[in-house]
Parts: C-alpha cells; sequence; structure tokens
C-alpha cells in the first residue's frame, strides 16, 4: 500500500522537529523499510490464517479470553497457519504481577498452547519462540518510536504538549456546546504548531505526546467487511488520538496496529467491544502504509439479569430481563478458574464455547459422538454474530457427556488432577488404590453409559464406597424403608453363601431372584405390581439391601460389577457386619 503524505509543514521543519524531539535517535533510528526487511512476510500454505491472542496482563483470565483463543486456535491449525501470544503490557498501571502466568497456564490447560510467542520454557520460566518477536510489547518501544517518526516525517503525526488542565477545559468546553469530545478540529491546537513553539515547550521541559493528525472528512464514512458481523459502515475517524505517551510507551491502537503488520497478522479476531475503534485502525493502517488484516469481531458471552419493579401507584410488579456482558467483579462464571475449581473438564469447557460459537457445533457432537472437537470445522463466517447467554446447566450437561465419553484411564488421570488441587484426602486414596481405582471407573463405561460423574466433584460420592477408609467411617445406612429390619440379614446370609463370582450378569440376576422368592418377595417387579399384598416386596427391594450393605448408598452402577470390582473377600468382610450372630 502507498504510503501518504500530508502537505503542510516542508521536509525541512519536518525534520527538524524529529531532531528537537528525539535528538540524534530520531535521525539515526531504523527506517520502517528496515523493520520490513526483518520481519519478511511468513512462508505458509495459501489461505494459511495467522492468528494471535493479545491479551493486556491485568488480571484474571476471563472466559472470553478463552473464547477468543479458542476461535483463532482452531482457525489457525485447521488452515496449516499460526497461532501466537503477544502480551500486550504497555498499560504499566494496570499490569498485575503473576497475570502472565495465569494466562499462559489457563491456555496450556485447555489445549490452546501457542505455535510462538510468550511460552513456558520446560524449566517452568518463560520464553519467546519465534522469528517475529520479541512478542512482549514493552520490549518492542524502539519499533513504535520508529513508526511515529516516519509518521512525523510523512506529516501524518505531530507532537502535542497540551497540560492535564487544558484537556479538561476542552472537555467542559465540548459539553456545553453539546459537541463531539476528543481533541479534534479547532480544538487540536497543537496541530499546526511551528517549530519555534514546539522549541518553546521543550525549553520550558513540557512532557509531550505524539498524536496522529486525522484530516479525514468528519462527514465521511468507512466501509469494511467484518469476519462474523458481515459489511459494516461507520463515521470516519477525525479525532487526532495519541500515538505515543509522554513516557514514550505506545497506546494500544499503534502498537498493535505495527504488531499485527510486522508479526503478518492476516486475521484480528477479537470481542466486539472494539468494534468502536475500526474507523481509527482501518486509517492507522492506511497511514502507515500497511495492508490491514481481516477484521472478525465475536460478541460477548453475556449475562440476563431479571429486575423487578414495582409500579408506585398500581402496586404492580413488573418483571424485565436485560441481557449485559459477563462481568468480572459481580459473576464468578467470567473467571476461568471458575470452571477449574468447579471441576468441569476442560474438553467440557471447550466444547460449551464451541457450542456457544456455532450452533451448529451441538449437532455435529451428535452425529460423532466418538470424534475429538478438534474434528469439527469451526467457519469464521458461521461464527454466532450476536451474544450468547450463559447457561451453567447447559454446561453441566455438555460435562457429563464429554466425562462418559473419556476412557477410565482419562477419567483417573484428569480427576486425580483436580482432587489434587481441591480433594486432597480423595487424591490420596486414588493414588493410593490406582488399580483398583481405575477398574471401578471402568464400570458401564463402554458405550458411554456411565454419565454419573458430571463434574470432578462427583468422583468423591461416585467413588467413595468403594475406599474401605470412608465405607469404615460411615456411621447410618440408609436402607429401604419396606424391607424389615429382621429380614436384611437373611436375605444378606443367603445371598452371600450363593454368591459366585464367575457369574455372568443374568446368572447373578438370577441368584438374587432366587433369594427374593424364598425370602417372600416377587422375582419380578411386575408381578408384584400385579398383586402387591401378596408379597414383602420384590427384588428390586432386595438388591437395594444388599446395595446399601455394600456401599451404604443406594445409588450405584451396575451392582454385579460392583462386586467383581469389589473382589470376594472385601464384598464378604463388609456383607458380615449385617449378619448378626450366626
Amino acid at each position: 500500500m502507498e504510503k501518504q503524505e500530508t502537505p503542510g509543514a516542508n521536509a525541512e521543519d519536518r525534520e527538524a522537529l524529529i531532531r528537537l524531539l528525539y535528538g540524534d535517535e530520531g535521525t539515526s533510528a531504523k527506517t520502517p523499510a528496515a523493520y520490513e526487511a526483518l520481519y519478511p512476510p511468513r512462508s505458509l500454505p495459501d489461505g494459511a490464517m495467522v492468528t494471535r491472542y493479545a491479551p493486556s496482563p491485568t488480571g484474571f483470565m476471563h472466559i472470553g479470553g478463552i473464547f477468543v483463543s479458542l476461535i483463532n486456535k482452531r482457525l489457525s491449525v485447521q488452515s496449516k497457519g499460526v497461532f501466537y501470544l503477544r502480551l500486550e503490557d504497555t498499560d504499566v498501571k494496570r499490569s498485575i504481577p503473576g497475570a502472565l502466568d495465569t494466562i499462559v497456564d489457563a491456555l496450556g490447560r485447555y489445549g490452546l498452547d501457542p505455535d510462538e510467542g510468550v511460552l513456558r520454557a520446560a524449566d517452568g520460566t518463560f520464553t519467546q519462540q519465534g522469528a517475529y518477536g520479541p512478542y512482549v510489547q514493552t520490549e518492542r518501544a524502539s519499533i513504535y518510536r520508529a513508526y511515529a517518526i516516519d509518521l512525523i516525517r510523512r506529516g501524518l503525526a505531530y507532537p502535542c504538549f497540551a497540560t492535564v488542565e487544558e484537556l479538561d477545559a476542552i472537555r467542559e468546553e465540548q459539553t456545553a456546546l453539546k459537541a463531539k469530545p476528543g481533541y479534534h478540529g479547532r480544538w487540536a491546537r497543537w496541530r499546526d504548531a511551528s517549530v519555534a513553539k514546539v522549541e518553546e515547550a521543550l525549553a520550558r521541559k513540557q512532557p509531550f505526546v505524539i498524536r496522529l493528525r486525522a484530516p479525514d472528512d468528519p462527514n465521511g464514512r468507512i466501509e469494511w467487511k467484518d469476519g462474523v458481523k458481515g459489511t459494516i459502515s461507520m463515521p470516519v475517524n477525525d479525532v487526532d488520538h495519541v500515538l505515543l505517551k509522554s513516557d514514550g510507551i505506545p497506546t494500544y491502537h499503534l502498537a498493535h496496529a505495527v504488531d499485527d503488520h510486522l508479526m503478518r497478522t492476516t486475521h484480528v479476531i477479537r470481542g466486539d467491544e472494539w468494534m468502536s475503534s475500526m474507523p481509527f485502525h482501518l486509517q492507522l493502517f492506511r497511514y502507515l502504509g500497511f495492508k490491514a488484516p481481516n477484521y472478525a469481531h465475536v460478541p460477548p458471552i453475556q449475562k440476563l439479569d431479571r429486575v423487578e419493579e414495582t409500579d408506585a401507584e398500581s402496586g404492580e410488579t413488573k418483571v424485565t430481563d436485560s441481557r449485559r456482558k459477563l462481568s468480572k467483579r459481580h459473576d464468578p462464571e467470567a473467571n476461568v478458574d471458575y470452571y477449574y475449581e468447579a471441576g468441569v473438564p476442560e474438553a467440557g469447557t471447550i466444547e460449551y464455547l464451541l457450542n456457544i460459537a456455532n450452533s451448529a457445533f451441538e449437532d455435529w457432537r451428535r452425529a460423532n459422538p466418538a470424534k475429538p472437537y478438534t474434528d469439527f470445522p469451526l467457519k469464521l463466517n458461521k461464527l454466532a454474530s450476536g451474544g450468547a447467554l450463559s447457561d451453567l446447566v447447559k454446561l453441566k450437561n455438555i460435562s457429563q457427556g464429554v466425562v462418559a465419553r473419556m476412557s477410565a484411564e482419562d477419567v483417573y488421570a484428569q480427576g486425580l488432577r483436580w482432587a489434587k488441587r481441591f480433594d486432597a484426602p480423595l487424591a490420596a486414596l486414588m493414588e493410593q488404590h490406582a488399580d483398583y481405582t481405575l477398574r471401578a471407573l471402568a464400570i458401564e463405561r463402554a458405550g458411554a453409559k456411565n454419565k454419573r460423574i458430571v463434574t470432578w466433584p462427583d468422583l468423591r460420592p461416585q467413588l467413595g464406597y468403594f475406599y474401605d477408609e470412608l465405607y469404615d467411617a460411615l456411621d447410618t445406612h440408609d436402607f429401604p424403608e419396606n424391607v424389615p429390619t429382621e429380614d436384611r440379614a437373611p436375605l444378606l446370609r443367603q445371598i452371600l453363601d450363593t454368591y459366585d463370582p464367575a457369574d455372568g450378569k443374568d446368572a447373578w440376576f438370577d441368584r438374587i431372584r432366587a433369594v427374593s422368592s424364598a425370602n417372600g418377595y416377587a422375582a419380578d417387579v411386575k408381578v408384584h405390581k400385579a398383586d402387591p399384598s401378596a408379597y414383602k416386596g420384590h427384588v428390586g427391594d432386595v438388591s437395594q439391601v444388599l446395595r446399601v450393605a455394600l456401599c451404604g448408598t443406594r445409588n450405584t452402577p451396575d451392582l454385579r460389577e460392583v462386586m467383581a470390582v469389589m473382589g470376594l473377600d472385601r464384598v464378604r468382610a463388609r456383607l458380615s457386619r449385617f449378619l448378626g450372630p450366626t
């Protein structure tokens, strides 16, 4: 793209201005052409997408960050491109120690590791990998300055020495006149300042910023095709925004434009809160002589607030629903750690987000239950353009399906990792009895039949009764009320006497039927229903007595499989406590 130049001060004055502002560094700094050579176009297949996640280290990891990273990562992988992580830390005052750890670890936990950029090394330290670094913006100050100097040289940027008090006065005047706020038009008093005036301000040691000169017609419009929202038209930017702050650090706007160009980003996929900046960003790319990347703005995950208002006169209550973006301050599910602590497997959270990104994912998953989510063909133009609501019920349903499709080994590994952090006593038992635990987790796992584990906290109630350490601590057993206390011991003794671990499912249940029938309980539930007065109960009641005696709970998977995993010695020991004197 051909570089623009604004008429006005002559070339000599512009060079003089650069020398005043930056001394010899201004004239000896690398030129944009040198950086173009240093960061050449990437050698990638046609159609390859170079995407990025570029967070600021300002706090916890928002679920929206994982959402956007997921889209960027999947599109780059599908197209045989590159996904990189860039740290946008130019807002130094808001940077929080440890935030980079949070970002990098969250991406790794969710399988969204970047191909290049800021990465975690094997020894746990941070490293930068790739030919287009540094990937930390505070380490790229000289690059941004070179481009800002080039803009000054071409009359497209200028130093502004306006004080805080002067800027406040401008805002007050604009408010009173109901004028558009910002540094523009007749309020942009330093736009055409002479070299002499700049020299005087520097002699007084006044701090300055570098602003973009925005000569576009304020009545004009700019149009572009957004990858998610389609063709968008907005008023052009006519505000002289700051490019370099008084400390020489760039604003997000200049830094992102320079970085996305030099890192050869093809697609900028980000939250739609940046839509309002598009006229300025596209203007920046044009002034810098860059081809703008393809922009796509995804909507935020939203929360539904229900508001009740009572009419003062009628006393009637009106209920209204309003949508808002998930709030870091008010909504725990805005924090990625919420999902981790809640025990949602990472793949469950990812599939939940894919469902938000593209509603077609749900049908795809239904048709492809055994395939990894990475096989789903995510398409930019099929992303939802409207904000989806946070739905924690949906999240749990998806999580349940994800866990059901896991192998016992995966359930063990992922569940143990969670338990080590949030349920250390359970983790100790899982590790102490690893093989036993694996066999317990394998019950009903073939064909994704076992849907008892929705999130990892469900491991304790689903595994707890297998461990003698937890079973022995039970002080009550919830036996079915319709089986008299005096019947329990005879039923359990006869079941134990006839139990054969080698029995298949049908043979095992036939023995339970026989014991039931011998003690006045119907061997078939339907028979009992047809004439309940003829029986004490039915075979299901007898099975429940056995289940509670063995496990201390009425809720277990297939009882025959449970007994097989427990083994004959454990089954005999547990039932013996309910048999009484022989």
